[in-house]
């Protein structure tokens, strides 16, 4: 099975990719990432995957190249060196550690740390993250990385005990890390000769020359890359199979500690493991949304409609969160683009299960400079661990009274609006939406919640940012709680072009 190309960068979503290489880009938004601004007059088109510059007209009184790049970042704003940070403030429950203070297990710990092994005592320590980076201007020279969520600024592949390249290997990339939920070991994709893509596992804390080979190149389950790769709650790694034809469809599964690869299915992409880590949740074209038993049994998800993908569960209870157009697209920038919208879904309830609403597309009348609309839609949804948030990116486009339309980069034609904006919005047990949506971070992308639900981290301007939040918000004005913490490295950048695959990943604890 093979789905519909998007907008990569901004709808985590199937695509076809080409054999041996990675897309330069999906959108206008990838190629001023990568390259910049275009130059006066001209603005970013993605063809065939390649960037190309094309004249401007009418000239927009905006400025079109102003992305994420030309906020603050983290040589003018304040950092996590002088932030509040979790060891100055006391949280609720049994949270009551500071960093650096001794600790039996990850729930002594305040927002933002794991009780760490360090030197054969156990010590409350920042959180890490993983992400995969890549050299600036490169598609295809990408490193797995884990670093601190508070300590920005060193350098991979370099690295320091706060920033270390997973994979030692000099020879080819390595991409896509992914905890094991203790959050004591990462697995990533590497290709040792430049050619053999393998998937291997690190633990923490890191040693030279240490790691576990889970497949090899001639056992890789007949994948030629790891697309979707998940693995906690699980003691499994799942992921969908790419051919070598690009195209990505049915779901492989191995365990952590190695062994076999697994058939789970011959269908279907974005497997999202469920809490009990024997089964997942995934989407299947024309069919929506499905789960599979390991070992047993697959089956439709009662109320998902044929149009719904891309599953995430909420492990406190099992409600889905999920993307579906129904069937609705626009074409934007010359590539036809579904029109999600966020929803949730309770199998639990009683009789057959209804979507709830989580944030719809918008559209205003727009008159000056050029009539049409200002609209939107949903891509790169998450949900916190505990199931009380669902985080999101609203993109923006300008659809003018006739012909296609294109999406905002902050220009006049779209009232000075941002293309990407990230917001939260609470949800409840039952999955129904509590309150407003709530703006985190504008022109960013791929949010993610910190395993206690204290941050969110993001992508903005080829930098990993990360800012603190209060769960306990009811409006975008005591959501976010000091400054954001810039994470930025001298030649490298954060790309975000396979959508959900670069989403930064959080330390479990």
């Amino acid at each position: 099975m093979t789905k519909r190309v998007v907008l990569g960068a901004l709808v985590s979503a199937l695509m076809v990719v080409a054999t041996g290489c990675e897309e330069e880009c999906v959108d206008q938004i990838d190629c001023q990432n990568k390259r910049g601004s275009p130059g006066e007059g001209k603005r970013w088109a993605c063809v065939d995957n390649e960037c190309e510059s094309r004249d401007v007209a009418p000239p927009s009184s905006g400025d079109a190249g102003t992305d994420a790049g030309t906020e603050t970042d983290a040589g003018t704003e304040t950092d996590a060196g002088t932030e509040t940070d979790a060891g100055t403030e006391t949280d609720a429950g049994t949270m009551t550690v500071a960093e650096g203070g001794d600790c039996t297990a990850n729930a002594n710990c305040m927002a933002g740390l794991y009780c760490e092994d360090s030197g054969g005592a156990k010590k409350c320590q920042p959180l890490h993250i993983a992400l995969t980076t890549a050299a600036s201007g490169s598609a295809t020279a990408t490193d797995a990385v884990v670093v601190r969520y508070k300590t920005p600024g060193s350098e991979p592949p370099a690295g320091t005990t706060e920033t270390t390249k997973l994979s030692e290997s000099t020879t080819g990339p390595s991409r896509f890390p992914r905890w094991n939920k203790e959050g004591t070991a990462v697995a990533f994709v590497e290709e040792e000769t430049g050619t053999a893509v393998t998937l291997v596992t690190r633990n923490l804390p890191l040693t030279a020359g240490q790691k576990t080979s889970l497949t090899t190149g001639a056992n890789a389950g007949g994948t030629v890359d790891f697309r979707h790769l998940e693995w906690e709650p699980a003691a499994s790694l799942a992921w969908s199979t790419t051919a070598s034809s690009g195209s990505i469809s049915g779901i492989s599964v191995i365990p952590g500690t190695g062994g076999t690869v697994q058939t789970a299915t011959t269908e279907g992409v974005f497997p999202s493991w469920a809490a009990d880590g024997n089964s997942f949740a995934y989407s299947v074209n024309t069919i929506g949304l499905k789960t599979k038993v390991l070992g047993g049994a697959e089956s439709p998800v009662a109320g998902a409609p044929t149009s719904s993908e891309q599953p995430l569960h909420n492990n406190a209870n099992g409600v889905l969160l999920y993307l579906d157009a129904a069937g609705n697209a626009e074409t934007i920038g010359g590539l036809s683009t579904p029109l999600t919208q966020l929803f949730t879904l309770n199998p639990g309830a009683t009789g057959t299960p209804a979507p709830q609403s989580i944030a719809a597309g918008t559209s205003v009348d727009v008159t000056s400079p050029t009539a049409g609309q200002l609209k939107s839609f949903i891509a790169n949804h998450t949900y916190a661990p505990g199931g009380t948030h669902a985080a999101y990116v609203r993109v923006y486009y300008f659809k003018p009274t006739g012909g296609d339309a294109t999406l905002c980069t902050g220009g006049a034609e779209c009232q000075n609006q941002q293309g990407n904006v990230i917001f939260v919005r609470r949800v409840d047990a039952t999955g129904a939406p509590q309150g407003a949506e709530m703006e985190l971070a504008t022109e960013a992308t791929l949010p993610s919640f910190s395993p206690d639900g204290h941050f969110i981290a993001y992508l903005s301007g080829g930098k990993l940012r990360v800012q603190r939040i209060d769960p306990a918000a009811t409006d975008a004005a005591a959501l976010k709680v000091g400054s954001v913490i810039t994470h930025t490295w001298t030649g490298t950048t954060t790309p975000s072009n396979r959508g959900d695959d670069h989403r930064p990943r959080w330390q479990p604890r």
